[in-house]
């Protein structure tokens, strides 16, 4: 008699897509980075300089702007500026406008720090890209980028997802 349960899929079976390890990669990106800030003696995280660089290209902003802008959750985003803040390296005020919402600028050892943490990342990204031509790396960009828009396709979140600044993740 035949078993009327269906089969599990089997996980050695091939797919037409391959298999990407992003998580590894990430994780990967996350030590290289933190190794380029270590060895720059840089007290400062990957998401913590992603905030350092949105607010040195525009400073002054509310939180919830700094969380679109840096695709960060804005409860992990105050955690992050509670930490920043108490190394001194941005200032949280409230605004003018409206004193339910604090406006997030860079204090002068916090822009100082960020031109720092600046040349780490170039330096992870001279690693990162080391053997690839400016074609690879710019078709690499271009791929990502498509992914990216089928995800958010998928969720019905094109217009909807927070901004990721092109260089989030300094791929």
């Amino acid at each position: 008699m035949e078993d009327p349960r269906p089969m599990a899929p089997d996980p050695q079976a091939r797919t037409p897509y391959p298999r990407v390890r992003l998580a590894y990669f990430n994780k990967l990106v996350n030590l290289v980075m933190s190794r380029q800030f270590q060895l720059q003696g840089l007290d400062v995280t990957r998401e913590q300089e992603a905030i350092l660089r949105e607010l040195a290209q525009g400073d002054g902003c509310n939180q919830a702007e700094l969380a679109q802008r840096t695709g960060q959750d804005r409860n992990n985003l105050s955690r992050t500026l509670g930490l920043l803040e108490a190394k001194q390296l941005v200032t949280r005020d409230a605004s003018r406008d409206d004193k339910r919402h604090s406006v997030v600028r860079l204090t002068p050892t916090g822009r100082r720090m960020q031109q720092q943490a600046l040349q780490a990342v170039d330096r992870y990204r001279a690693t990162l890209y080391q053997g690839f031509t400016p074609q690879e790396i710019d078709e690499f960009a271009r791929a990502l980028g498509r992914l990216t828009a089928n995800l958010e396709t998928f969720l019905g979140a094109a217009a909807a997802a927070p901004h990721v600044p092109k260089d989030e993740g300094h791929a």
